[in-house]
């Protein structure tokens, strides 16, 4: 992931993306942050893992920030964070969703046996291990309640 962040900002550079480039400049950031704060220092390698984990966070981040400044009306600065959205968004693995989603969540009810409401964080924690965070966790979460129901 370093190496993907550091070679598009060069990219981004070269183009004169100035939004693109502030945003992949932010990232890397938030990335060497996180890479200091495991104790790697700033030219430390992230786990595939962590680092998505930071994209994640930046990303969940912008979405609140989108739901917040729409509540005040400032519409402008909500286009802005929807517009760094784009930007963040293909360092995420393509997400389960529908019935994929489903498929999963029963495939994880199956192996780990779960039979109540009481077994959902079995089931959940099953469901990370199998796909990681290439799911709405959520949306996950409501469906092996429903299915659990």
């Amino acid at each position: 992931m370093l190496n993907r962040l550091q070679s598009e900002l060069k990219t981004s550079m070269l183009a004169r993306d100035a939004a693109r480039t502030g945003v992949l400049r932010m990232a890397l950031a938030a990335y060497k942050n996180e890479a200091v704060a495991k104790g790697l220092g700033p030219q430390g390698t992230l786990t595939e893992a962590d680092g998505l984990a930071v994209i994640k966070r930046l990303v969940k981040s912008r979405e609140d920030s989108v739901s917040q400044f729409e509540k005040v009306g400032q519409i402008e600065r909500a286009n802005q964070e929807r517009a760094e959205l784009e930007y963040l968004k293909p360092y995420l693995p393509a997400m389960l969703e529908g019935a994929e989603l489903e498929a999963a969540v029963k495939a994880a009810i199956a192996q780990t046996g779960a039979a109540t409401k009481k077994d959902l964080g079995l089931v959940m924690k099953s469901l990370q291990a199998a796909h990681g965070g290439a799911y709405d966790g959520k949306l996950a979460s409501g469906l092996v309640q429903s299915l659990l129901g």
